[in-house]
């Protein structure tokens, strides 16, 4: 059919708008645009098939309303588009997740640097049952706690002293126990 014998303009098809509610279970949201507000529909994700993403859309947030057959109850929503009530989050090549509360996750590919920040209190877990390898320094600054044997192929130094070449003071033959290390 020729779009000129079509009575639906192109503003029936699509349509700016904002998220008016989102309903998690259902994986859908409403879509206010002008004067009219959608039924539940549901909104386009970064990937939908053998890979998928989760990432719903916030209340407010701008969106284009696409609308198949300029039908509203066929619409989704097509989010990604920078508002006043959400602009952008960066102003650099380092690319960036920025959740609500504050976390980040976020590459810079000039630097070369990972970073994952999250707030306070917030707690991260890795789970992989065939291990976890990683190459090059670590540093940790904070407890830590090992709830099976550690292993060192190299040395294991505490306070300068050495685990595997220190010495004791006070030591005595027969079955009595040497003092602490020597400092």
């Amino acid at each position: 059919m020729d779009r000129g014998d079509d009575p639906r303009g192109l503003g029936d098809l699509i349509r700016w708008g904002t998220i008016a509610s989102v309903d998690l279970a259902a994986a859908t949201c409403t879509v206010t645009a002008g004067d009219l507000t959608s039924g539940p529909i549901r909104w386009i994700e970064m990937r939908a098939g053998r890979t998928r993403t989760w990432s719903p859309p916030s209340k407010d947030e701008q969106v284009l309303l696409i609308c198949a057959d300029g039908e509203l109850a066929a619409g989704v929503a097509l989010r990604g588009i920078r508002s006043s009530a959400y602009p952008a989050a960066g102003d650099s090549l380092r690319e960036l997740i920025e959740f609500d509360d504050g976390a980040v996750v976020a590459y810079d590919p000039q630097a070369h640097a990972l970073d994952v920040v999250l707030p306070a209190g917030a707690t991260a877990r890795l789970v992989a049952d065939g291990g976890v390898r990683i190459e090059g320094d670590v540093e940790i600054t904070g407890r830590l706690a090992v709830s099976q044997d550690v292993a060192a192929d190299g040395d294991v130094v505490s306070k300068g002293i050495s685990l595997a070449d220190h010495l004791h003071k006070q030591v005595k033959a027969g079955t009595d126990n040497s003092g602490p290390p020597l400092p």
